[in-house]
């Protein structure tokens, strides 16, 4: 309860009266984000919105309390990718996926402490990378708020809805973005192009 109650006040510290996100309501609920399955298509189409060509994207993971939706995510954007970060508490859990990326694909996905992370300022040259994907909760802060041109997506902070029909609204700093979506049935996380070309044809 006391530790409940110490997440509570670093919230309200952090937000000014009456400017609380609805999301405090649920401090204790975990989020989850059904759509992590669609990342690839999901970027896709917002990196062709920004006009930026996959091949220039640079994503930085932000790891959160549980590594698994980052390890998918990462495995989902790896390939065609020229780089990759992970800020991470537990880098030991992102070696074998490093490793097979590194075998696969040619890319060594750079893999640092969310320590130095704080330490830095995220729109800084000094952090490259274009597109920041943020999977931690509400229950854990970065230091820095400003991520100066580079496109900032909250994966749990800020819920992922529906849009009508297949659409999904996408969240993207205090914006949202309408993108396509595919039925559940369809969802299938492959790795390579082999595996797409076959599920495509199936």
């Amino acid at each position: 309860m006391i530790k409940y109650v110490k997440k509570l006040f670093q919230i309200i510290r952090i937000y000014p009266k009456n400017e609380y996100p609805a999301q405090i309501s649920s401090v204790k609920q975990r989020h989850n984000n059904p759509f992590l399955p669609q990342i690839r298509e999901i970027m896709e189409q917002i990196l062709n919105l920004r006009n930026i060509p996959y091949e220039y994207f640079i994503p930085i993971l932000i790891d959160g309390t549980d590594s698994k939706p980052v390890l998918l995510t990462a495995e989902l954007l790896g390939r065609d990718l020229n780089r990759i970060l992970i800020f991470t508490d537990r880098p030991e859990y992102f070696e074998e996926y490093a490793e097979n990326m590194y075998k696969e694909q040619g890319l060594i996905p750079e893999i640092f402490s969310k320590d130095s992370l704080k330490k830095t300022d995220l729109s800084s040259e000094q952090v490259c990378g274009n597109v920041i994907l943020d999977f931690e909760e509400w229950e854990e802060f970065l230091d820095t708020p400003d991520y100066g041109k580079k496109i900032y997506i909250p994966v749990f902070k800020k819920h992922w809805e529906s849009a009508g029909n297949l659409d999904i609204a996408v969240p993207i700093g205090y914006n949202t973005v309408i993108v396509k979506g595919r039925r559940p049935d369809e969802i299938r996380p492959f790795f390579d192009k082999f595996e797409q070309a076959f599920y495509k044809n199936e």
